[in-house]
């Protein structure tokens, strides 16, 4: 883990899914009470060697290896924790003092602690061992993480599609022509992959809910599931409404199938040399697209999945069962099973790969699909993914920006560069310039005043503001739609619209003409990094002469004015 990512976590605070302990000498206690209520709950981050304030106190160093150890000794101990539970605790180098972090995910299964059960409620681990209506509570919870396993006994072979095991059958072959399944009948094969299998704990056996999803019959999967359904729509001359529409109700198989043929069919293939091999760009993108959207869709949840084109890009909507909220680090995620037993079915049909990978390769070819593009994917509830079809970027009005932060020429160079690399949709690329700060500028007060509370320190305002602003020039545009922003917003802009390459924070208190570069760092750039709106160049060494600043997705979106980020 980063120093930046710790930062983030230790300005957040303790809560559900954070945790300090202060640990100097030995492992607390009360280590284990919290790994099982973030197991039991939402999962989280605990930090060993800081106080319940985020002072970082650190570890005595010579106690790494034994702290290290104690705790993997304790996890793996059923009288301790039961399940075991195989965590990977790390130390890291914090400003000069060792902390130790451990990472608890989310669980499909209760665990207790010497043989209480608790839960995260706040910042308390609570103790709901004898509280049947808590337990049972905990029970079907953790039953929804996998709903796709949930058994429906009334459930027959006759309700499934005959039809499709030959067709899935054939994929199969295509894709490994040995594979197991192609041995055995029907049913062996629904047992084979955990599509019909026996419920110990409730002792009930029978076909899933992934079972009816992947071979039901139609009429099977709406009487299991009535508002399910998919639709994919193109939105390109009919905005209000569509110029094409697919509405599926259907078994996976086919599901994947007709939109896959649907993409085809309103974009373009590209190709592109892999080595000696010709790659199709379309295909490879729209697979893993396609793919996650039906592998991690929550299926109990009566939103509907959306697919829409439209002429700057391709965006889903997928009802989800989030591990976190927010835009995904595509440097940094951990990717989480939704539908394991899907999942599994769908890579034996050589249409997914392993956990994660589906963002990956989307990332890794969509650049050769449309130049320079990255893909946006947003976890949540409903999880987002927007795929880029056109870059329009800020850099056509870069003369006006430059005029706007009153640059030395010097910089003028550095400005188009950053510019060319902060992406804006297209609705903002009809406009000119005064249209989009007429349309920016509203939300870029609105959202700072927000962030006031999260980066203001109590002294700033001792520190002499730095006059910068030459109010005669196009500042007044922005008076004209709005009121005359803050020095908060005015800096925060300068180091948004210039760090779209990287930039060192020398050269930002150049440009600024700030007389006080450490107050300007820890006030500006480390909350800033901390919130995830910008990012160090070299993360693990914060102090490091050559680090330099780069704004990231996050950031990107909040400049640009949308309420995702």
């Amino acid at each position: 883990m980063t120093i930046e990512e710790i930062d983030k976590i230790i300005t957040q605070g303790e809560g559900v899914s954070i945790e300090f302990k202060k640990a100097k000498e030995k492992v607390p206690a009360s280590l284990y009470e919290t790994v099982v209520s973030f197991a039991n709950t939402r999962g989280g981050y605990i930090l060993l060697g800081v106080d319940d304030g985020g002072i970082v106190s650190g570890i005595q160093p010579e106690n790494k290896v034994v702290f290290i150890k104690n705790i993997a000794t304790a996890l793996n101990s059923k009288d301790n924790i039961n399940p075991v539970m195989y965590l990977n605790p790390s130390p890291v180098d914090y400003k000069g003092k060792t902390i130790i972090v451990i990472q608890v995910p989310a669980s499909s299964q209760v665990y207790n602690h010497a043989g209480k059960v608790y839960i995260r409620e706040c910042e308390t681990d609570m103790d709901i061992t004898g509280n049947q209506h808590a337990i049972r509570g905990l029970f079907l919870k953790k039953g929804a993480i996998y709903t796709e396993t949930h058994i429906y006994p009334g459930l027959k072979m006759s309700d499934m599609d005959e039809s499709l095991f030959s067709k899935a059958r054939n994929l199969i072959r295509s894709n490994r022509a040995d594979h197991p399944w192609l041995a055995v009948n029907n049913m062996q094969m629904l047992r084979d992959a955990v599509l019909y299998w026996n419920d110990y704990e409730n002792n009930r056996e029978g076909f899933s809910l992934a079972a009816a999803l992947i071979f039901g019959k139609d009429l099977t999967i709406q009487n299991l599931l009535p508002a399910y359904k998919v639709e994919a729509m193109v939105r390109i001359k009919n905005k209000n409404r569509w110029d094409d529409r697919l509405t599926l109700r259907t078994n996976l198989i086919n599901t994947y199938l007709q939109l896959k043929e649907f993409i085809n069919r309103h974009l373009p293939d590209k190709f592109y040399m892999e080595g000696d091999q010709r790659v199709d760009l379309r295909d490879k993108i729209f697979r893993e697209v396609i793919g996650n959207i039906i592998v991690h869709r929550e299926y109990t949840d009566a939103t509907a999945t959306e697919l829409i084109i439209d002429e700057d890009a391709v965006r889903t909507l997928n009802p989800n069962n989030p591990y976190f909220n927010g835009i995904m680090d595509l440097d940094n995620f951990n990717p989480h099973p939704k539908n394991p037993n899907i999942r599994k079915f769908f890579t034996a049909l050589g249409w997914a790969d392993e956990i994660g990978s589906g963002i990956r390769n989307t990332r890794s070819y969509l650049p050769h699909y449309v130049e320079n593009a990255t893909p946006v994917f947003i976890d949540g509830p409903l999880f987002r993914t927007i795929i880029p079809l056109v870059r329009h970027t800020m850099s056509d009005f870069t003369d006006e920006w430059f005029r706007w932060l009153e640059l030395d020429e010097k910089w003028r160079p550095k400005l188009m560069e950053s510019l060319k690399n902060i992406e804006i949709d297209g609705e903002l690329h009809n406009m000119d310039w005064e249209g989009q700060v007429a349309c920016l500028a509203p939300v870029w007060i609105e959202k700072v005043t927000k962030l006031d509370k999260k980066v203001t320190k109590p002294d700033e305002n001792k520190v002499a503001e730095n006059k910068f602003i030459n109010e005669k020039n196009d500042l007044r545009l922005i008076e004209k739609v709005t009121k005359l922003p803050s020095k908060k917003l005015q800096y925060f802009l300068h180091i948004f619209l210039l760090s779209g390459t990287p930039i060192s924070v020398d050269d930002l208190v150049d440009i600024l003409s700030f007389n006080h570069r450490t107050f300007f760092n820890e006030n500006y750039l480390k909350p800033l990094c901390s919130l995830g709106f910008i990012q160090r160049t070299n993360p693990n060494k914060p102090t490091s002469p050559n680090q330099k600043y780069l704004i990231t997705e996050q950031g990107k979106r909040f400049l640009t004015g949308k309420d995702d980020y």
